[in-house]
Parts: C-alpha cells; structure tokens; sequence
C-alpha cells in the first residue's frame, strides 16, 4: 500500500507571476512534484521511495524563482505527482500512466474505470493547460515576436532497459543537458542552439533531441505564437541518484547556472 512521507499540497500548481511591467518568458515544471492526492490512494502498489525514482526530484529548487521574476519571467510549477497524472502525456494517456516505473517495480495494482479516468483528467490534467493557455496568450498579446517558453525536466544519468526499448540508438551514459525542439518544430534554430551553446559554454555537454526530443507540453505550448523548447536536466550532475537527496557541492552551482541562462535567453528572445 502506498505510504507518503510528507503531507500533500492543496494547490495543484503555483504560478510565480512576473514581478516587472514587461514579462518577457515563461519556464514550466510539470514533473517535480510529489503530492499524492488521497484519491488515488487505492490505486498504487507501491510506497513514496519507489515512486520517486522518476520523479524529476527538485528541479524546482534548481532555478531561483524570485531571481526569475525579477527578470520579467513566470515560473509555472506542478505539485501532483507525475504517477498519478503525468502531465507532460496527452489527457487521455496522463492518468496511473506509470504502470511501472523506470526500473520495472510495479507502482499500479488496479486501474481506474473510464468514467473514474475523465474525471481525473478534468480535476488534474485540465486546469494546468487552462492556465498555461491563459499565461501563453496574456504574453502573445505583450510581446511582438514569439513568446519564448522553456519546460524544465530531470533524466537519469544512465539509460535503463525501459529507456533503451523506447529509443535503442542513444547512448547509455547521457550528457549534461538535453535540449529539445520535437525536431525541429518548436522554435526558432537560432533559439534552440543559443540554449544549447550557453550550457556548453560553462563546462557542460548538452545536446540537441538526444535521448529525448520534447513531450506533450512541447507540442501543446506549439500551437501558440511560441519559441519553445524542453530542457532535460541529467540528474548526475546535482543530485545523489541512490539517496535521493540534493549534493551540496553541485546543486547551488547548477541552479546559478539555469537561473542566468534562463533569464538571459528568454530576455533576449522576447523582443
């Protein structure tokens, strides 16, 4: 049965709004939070430790959010764990979608029936794209150009089983950062290889659409005015994988390094 360590959240997301007169991006993360809602209690197979080993664990303390708005940039950040809703998957794959997770331990013992499955996709799924509409057009309506949009993620460091059936052709051990455009489609070139250099130029490999190429959010956000792009964290690089726990030597490094690529890109791309 599952067993939480922490009391859940009532909010289904915060939004960090921008604190100037002239916002200038949005950042998005869908996948960092762990707030199991007792509904969903009856069924998951397994405790918060299991599922936490595809959570993207902290990634919302990798950026520093008033930092962010301060420079004209909204923070969207989800609290539901991606286990019960997943919310970068279409609404009709998000719920209990995790049957297992990464590393083949079952997380689900009974599923929802179809009604049970709509209602879950309209409490859960439904309000965070309402609101990431209204952000996205509220910004289309601001900036003359495209509105730039960054979705932040978290990968494991090593390309397990499950990882390799979906993509057989990427490497095992994973670069620093993956930036993703879906090939392509989602932004500007000029925009995704300014992302890609930036994070080169402080001593890290990213790369482009490698193991990864964007996700629901990614395609939703492109049916706007948007440059847009996902950007997957490899999790070696600021957190213990085992332990699940923050390493205080790298994290606050990485989290300076996001927050002034961040703000510096969607700065320059938003006028």
């Amino acid at each position: 049965m599952f067993q939480s360590d922490a009391p859940a959240k009532k909010p289904l997301f915060t939004f960090h709004p921008p604190l100037t007169d002239k916002p200038v991006g949005l950042v998005s993360i869908p996948h960092s939070g762990e707030d199991v809602p007792d509904e969903f209690l009856n069924y998951l197979a397994a405790d918060i430790n299991v599922m936490r080993e595809d959570v993207d664990f902290k990634v919302d303390e990798l950026v520093d959010i008033e930092a962010l708005q301060k420079a004209g940039i909204g923070v969207l950040v989800a609290h539901v764990h991606r286990v019960c809703v997943d919310l970068n998957r279409s609404p009709e794959q998000s719920v209990l979608f995790w049957q297992v997770n990464t590393k083949g331990v079952p997380l689900v013992k009974k599923n929802p029936t179809d009604q049970e499955r709509s209602d879950f996709i309209q409490r859960y799924h439904a309000p965070f794209f309402e609101i990431y509409s209204s952000l996205i057009r509220d910004l289309e309506r601001r900036l003359k150009g495209a509105v730039p949009v960054v979705d932040l993620h978290s990968m494991p460091s090593r390309a397990t089983a499950y990882h390799m059936k979906q993509n057989p052709n990427q490497r095992q051990e994973r670069a620093d950062f993956c930036v993703s455009d879906q090939r392509g489609k989602t932004c500007s070139e000029e925009y995704i290889k300014w992302f890609t250099h930036s994070l080169t130029q402080f001593g890290h490999e990213a790369v482009i659409n490698d193991p990864y190429i964007g996700g629901y959010v990614t395609t939703f956000v492109d049916g706007f005015r948007t440059n847009n792009i996902q950007i997957e964290i490899n999790r070696r690089i600021y957190m213990d994988e085992v332990k699940k726990v923050l390493i205080p030597e790298k994290a606050p490094q990485i989290k300076e390094l996001l927050t002034r690529v961040l703000s510096e890109g969607l700065a320059k791309y938003s006028a």
